[in-house]
């Protein structure tokens, strides 16, 4: 824990924001035929559903990239939805897009190594290129580079200089080395101004990142986060009950009776037939200004997830997509967006 007056703020994501930054599918490894058709339909919708309240920037590969029906689907809508063209590899920009910092009121841009999870999934040569990519486009000062692999994704806040992570996001196989472990949590800490940072010893079973924390857990007011609840015959059930008891002695340090964890019923984990599980969860929400959106699986626990955000944020309009399609490849709308703030 630090005393120190913070130089950088990261801001929480319930704050207002300038836009929110998406990359949108090209990778024709991962999305082809009937799911390249799928995935395309999704994002514009994704784009339409977040243009309703702020702008939206979408990275395409090529000027020709967008058909004559997409681009009228995205046009003449609330906000505006601007497309750059700079190249990635893959769509989740959480994870390798730029940490908008505040440095006093000016934004800046700040980065980490991605290396596309420990080097599970190659490429990633472009991916780790677009915060300097973006920071360029909109004229931003640059902030802190952090030379230790780690993503978006692993990282939650609250504005109020406390964060969560994972271990095994910070040290592991085509990570950081272990004896870094200290180094890699002060030069994260720094580049985001936190004074404590809540280490979790991992993330759902079957969550490729090494178990990012936004599907874990997420902050949804200074002193209070949610987190799923399983089964404790389940995977993930003993875990996420061990996690839950860790954060809120965590915010109790900080923030004393006052301090509260809710939890929302992890959605069915839906097993593939090499194996592979798909870890599906209802944190990987995205806020927008004066609205939120969460993904859908549908299923029974959907209806329970709704009702728990409109409670929580009445003044919000909360909407639910289906994300089915998207979660095939591991992922969801927290970890398919970059939220910009304000």
């Amino acid at each position: 824990m630090s005393t120190k007056k913070a130089l950088y703020r990261y801001p929480a994501e319930w704050e207002e924001q300038e836009a929110t930054w998406l990359a949108f599918p090209h990778n024709k490894l991962n999305w082809h035929g009937e799911r390249g058709v799928k995935i395309r339909k999704f994002y514009v919708e994704l784009i339409r559903t977040i243009s309703e309240f702020q702008p939206v920037n979408v990275l395409v590969p090529n000027k020709k990239f967008l058909t004559l029906d997409e681009k009228f689907a995205v046009a003449d809508r609330p906000y505006p939805a601007s497309f750059f063209m700079v190249k990635t590899d893959d769509i989740w920009i959480r994870d390798y897009g730029p940490f908008f910092v505040k440095k006093g009121k000016e934004t800046v841009v700040s980065e980490t190594v991605f290396n596309a999870w420990g080097a599970k999934f190659p490429p990633w040569k472009n991916d780790n290129q677009i915060p300097g990519r973006i920071a360029d486009l909109l004229e931003y000062k640059k902030g802190v580079s952090v030379p230790y692999i780690f993503e978006g994704g692993a990282i939650e806040v609250n504005g109020d200089g406390l964060g969560m992570t994972t271990l095994d996001c910070l040290v592991g196989k085509n990570r950081n080395k272990v004896e870094d472990l200290s180094k890699v949590i002060k030069a994260i800490c720094e580049m985001l101004g936190l004074r404590a940072l809540l280490v979790l010893p991992k993330g759902l079973v079957g969550d490729h990142t090494d178990g990012h924390i936004d599907n874990v857990a997420r902050f949804v007011a200074t002193d209070r986060v949610v987190i799923p609840a399983a089964s404790p015959r389940s995977a993930n059930g003993k875990y996420l009950e061990e996690a839950r008891a860790a954060i809120l002695e965590f915010l109790k340090l900080h923030y004393g009776k006052k301090a509260k964890v809710d939890t929302i019923p992890l959605p069915p984990q839906r097993k593939l037939p090499d194996g592979q599980i798909l870890p599906a969860s209802y944190m990987n929400f995205i806020y927008v200004n004066g609205g939120l959106i969460y993904p859908k699986y549908r299923c029974a626990a959907d209806k329970v997830a709704e009702e728990y955000f409109r409670k929580v944020y009445p003044k919000r309009k909360i909407i639910g997509l289906d994300c089915r399609t998207v979660i095939e490849e591991g992922g969801s709308l927290h970890c398919m967006s970059k939220h910009e703030s304000a």
